[in-house]
């Protein structure tokens, strides 16, 4: 998912000043671990998210269970969202570092929408030929839509590749109705 917004301008920022630090590997890192612990731990979560909770508190716990853990900057991050009141969208944050991190290492991720779920062997021929033409490394998200009725529908950023058969089901009706008997 590509972020937006808010989301986008702090996602970029932080791996700006990682970039900038040389330490977007352990950035890339801390984030995982850091969403692993939030999922992990909805406690902590919602103690992070209450607008009950003081800004000083939250500041303190990130601190306390962060320093020396993670990376200095991302500690001093998560800190920035608290005092900008940012912190909600820390894990759609999050998404646009690692979609950035990824770009960054060439990978490319395109979603693959099949009317049944992919076996392995075809999802393996599909990166691989897609890894092939494109010149990247591609990480494939599959997902399932049987109203796509069978074929395939790849998503990459911005494009879209349909060759569903709804698609050219549609498409074969358009024309159909464009011809004058």
């Amino acid at each position: 998912m590509i972020p937006r917004g808010i989301a986008k301008r702090y996602a970029t920022a932080l791996f700006n000043a990682a970039l900038e630090a040389g330490v977007v590997d352990d950035v890339n890192n801390d984030t995982a671990g850091f969403r692993r612990v939030l999922s992990a731990n909805p406690s902590l979560q919602g103690f992070l998210l209450s607008p009950q909770v003081l800004t000083n508190d939250k500041k303190s716990v990130i601190e306390n269970t962060l320093k020396g853990q993670a990376t200095d900057l991302f500690v001093d991050f998560l800190i920035l969202l608290i005092d900008k009141k940012r912190f909600p969208h820390v894990e759609e944050i999050i998404d646009g570092y690692e979609n950035l991190y990824e770009r960054h290492q060439g990978i490319v991720e395109i979603r693959a929408i099949t009317a049944v779920p992919l076996d392995e062997n075809l999802k393996q021929k599909t990166i691989g030929v897609l890894e092939e033409r494109l010149g990247k490394k591609i990480r494939l998200a599959a997902e399932v839509d049987p109203e796509i009725i069978g074929g395939m529908i790849l998503v990459m950023e911005d494009k879209i590749i349909d060759g569903s058969v709804r698609y050219q089901i549609e498409k074969l009706m358009r024309e159909l109705d464009e011809i004058r008997v």
